[in-house]
């Protein structure tokens, strides 16, 4: 069914909708806002602002990712976190949802870090980020004259003892993708959107991915705003490893021109 038949439907189902006043009638489809490599996102027409969001490609592996998306999204818009949620096709994997603004400037280091301790003290989920698995998935996808020289790279920088580093940390929530993309303000906040890759995990990882984006100056105020007196030097290099490995690989697979070639990532990384 295509994007936009899939939301009437659910605008049909406008009285359904969870909303603190009920809309005083039918809303209606607006134009396309934004267009990623999993989803579709349309302006709805209705007071409050409201969007339409469709996932038309999912990026993780497990069946349960859209309801595994749905619970760590729903947890964090009752804590003010992420927009709320209005209505959901779970079938469709369609969400109607709260409107919020794009950043008007990049985020800084200490509002970044406060909306990552924040999400990092939501309750716990059922499921768990998985590394090992999500990387081969990706290395599965490339033909195997670039996935080899990955592989290789991989051997080169021990990425197994590094993975394995991560899961035997503390696992909290963690977003796991507060690219600039994903970064929304509200009032005078910072939310974040696309939870599809939240889980329980390493908040080194966590904080790497979102660190990545950060000017230098800044990345130091994140990781101090996040971990204190108790941050692991160790694990924090370690997680800067495997963001950069999984964002290169991701890029391989869905932003080719972005991506980063095998050897510059193990000089980066032998060199860090």
């Amino acid at each position: 069914m295509a994007t936009a038949d899939v939301l009437r439907r659910c605008l049909d189902r406008w009285q359904d909708w969870q909303l603190p006043n009920p809309l005083d009638g039918p809303p209606g489809l607006g134009s396309l806002m934004a267009q990623g490599s999993g989803h579709s996102v349309y302006e709805i027409i209705s007071t409050p602002r409201l969007i339409g969001r469709l996932r038309h490609q999912s990026t993780r592996l497990t069946d349960e990712a859209f309801s595994q998306e749905l619970m760590a999204w729903s947890q964090a818009a009752q804590d003010g976190l992420a927009p709320d949620i209005v209505f959901v096709d779970e079938k469709e994997q369609a969400v109607i949802c709260e409107r919020v603004d794009s950043a008007a400037q990049p985020a800084s280091g200490e509002a970044l870090g406060t909306l990552c301790r924040q999400i990092h003290e939501l309750p716990d989920v059922t499921h768990q980020l998985t590394l090992a698995t999500d990387i081969e998935h990706y290395l599965t996808q490339l033909p195997p004259h670039l996935a080899d020289p990955w592989r290789a790279a991989m051997q080169t920088c021990d990425t197994e003892t590094a993975l394995a580093s991560l899961e035997e940390d503390t696992s909290y929530l963690c977003h796991n993708d507060l690219t600039p993309d994903n970064l929304m303000t509200h009032g005078n906040h910072l939310m974040a959107i696309d939870w599809e890759y939240a889980a329980m995990g390493s908040r080194y990882f966590d904080v790497a991915i979102a660190c990545e984006a950060l000017p230098s100056s800044e990345r130091d105020i994140m990781v101090q705003q996040v971990f204190g007196d108790t941050l692991d030097n160790e694990l924090m290099t370690t997680g800067k490893q495997i963001a950069t490995l999984v964002t290169a690989l991701w890029q391989s697979c869905f932003a080719v021109a972005d991506a980063p070639r095998p050897a510059d990532w193990v000089t980066q990384n032998l060199g860090s």
